[in-house]
């Protein structure tokens, strides 16, 4: 449930449309090459892509220690400190520094600080102190550093997620609580981008929060890319008992699910793409994903249903037929026992349903 408490949430504006494809919504001007990898791999990451509700920026002149307790609200953050530590629920802190990029899919009560002895702030509070906003991109400053120009070396950019709709997605769903990646490891596209979202989402100076979406998400994709290909350099994280999607034969499945979905897929068919009998690859798939093979492809499914309902405008016989629904009444029905809600609660009020 989307708690109403957060002062954020009255603020943040509806989700505007995405348009496109929906499984490869960023453009390529804002999204780095890949780097060669499985094209299973790539196919499912190509296909996160979601509508922050909120972006943010804020920058701080003194020590730093800030909570967020919402369990409801995914960040994104690309770390603006040196020396920052991050502490997710009751587990060890992880150590950041300037240029990191960490993402906590499931939410969660996390502090961020480079001094624990410092006053502890919440997060929701910073909202009433020097506070300028645009569209859904909030500027936040504290202390003396609302009077001073924002130091690029000390400014925290980011953007914050229902979880209910990354959940929504099986891959998201199978993530671990945590995911790093660093600036010392990455690739040599990362501080290129985080420089790119620092300046966008700057609305006192720099581009006014125009385009923050579209490359905060294709951050998100190439940080989950990487914890797929490697995730002892792209990962820390208190889980101990997830791990990436890295058994090859259960691949061309996946890719075929994520790419293929409106297929007549069954346990067995997809099996058989795997060379495997359908109980060793049901068994196998659960204990990577999480899920059964059927689940998985039923939320996948689901996801993809909603993303076309809220972003074209088509019937529920056609998104039925564009996602593997024989008939838009199984849909529905799929639907709400899924979501809780019926296909048209999500459509847009112009829509043909």
């Amino acid at each position: 449930m989307r708690d109403a408490a957060w002062p954020l949430q009255a603020r943040a504006e509806s989700p505007a449309p995405i348009v496109g494809n929906p499984t490869h919504n960023v453009t390529d001007q804002t999204r780095p090459a890949l780097a060669p990898t499985n094209r299973s791999h790539e196919a499912m990451v190509n296909s996160l892509t979601f509508e922050p509700f909120l972006h943010f920026q804020f920058q701080c002149d003194s020590p730093l220690h800030v909570e967020i307790t919402s369990r409801s609200r995914s960040p994104l953050y690309i770390v603006g400190s040196e020396g920052c530590r991050l502490c997710w629920e009751n587990n060890a802190p992880l150590a950041l520094n300037a240029g990191d990029v960490v993402f906590l899919p499931h939410a969660g009560r996390h502090r961020i600080y480079t001094d624990e002895r410092a006053p502890l702030q919440q997060f929701s509070d910073l909202v009433g102190q020097g506070l300028k906003r645009r569209g859904k991109s909030f500027d936040i400053v504290m202390g003396h550093a609302a009077n001073a120009p924002p130091s690029a070396d000390e400014r925290w950019s980011g953007s914050f997620y229902w979880r209910s709709d990354l959940s929504a997605h099986p891959l998201m769903a199978s993530l671990p609580p945590v995911l790093v990646l660093a600036k010392a490891d990455a690739m040599t596209w990362l501080p290129t981008m985080t420089q790119l979202v620092a300046w966008m989402a700057d609305i006192r100076g720099g581009g006014n929060g125009v385009g923050v979406t579209h490359v905060m998400n294709s951050l998100m994709q190439r940080l989950v890319l990487a914890w797929l290909n490697d995730p002892r350099r792209a990962v820390q994280s208190p889980a101990k008992d997830v791990t990436p999607l890295r058994d090859e034969r259960l691949l061309v499945a996946l890719e075929s699910i994520h790419t293929r979905c409106a297929q007549p897929w069954t346990a067995s068919s997809l099996a058989a793409l795997c060379h495997m009998s359908r109980t060793q690859f049901t068994q196998r798939f659960q204990a990577q994903t999480g899920l059964p093979p059927m689940r998985y492809l039923a939320r996948w499914r689901l996801h993809l249903a909603e993303r076309l309902l809220k972003e074209q405008r088509l019937t529920l016989q056609q998104v039925a037929d564009a996602v593997g629904y024989s008939t838009g009444a199984i849909l529905a029905r799929a639907y709400k026992r899924e979501r809780g809600v019926t296909p048209c609660a999500d459509a847009p009020p112009n829509s043909r349903l």
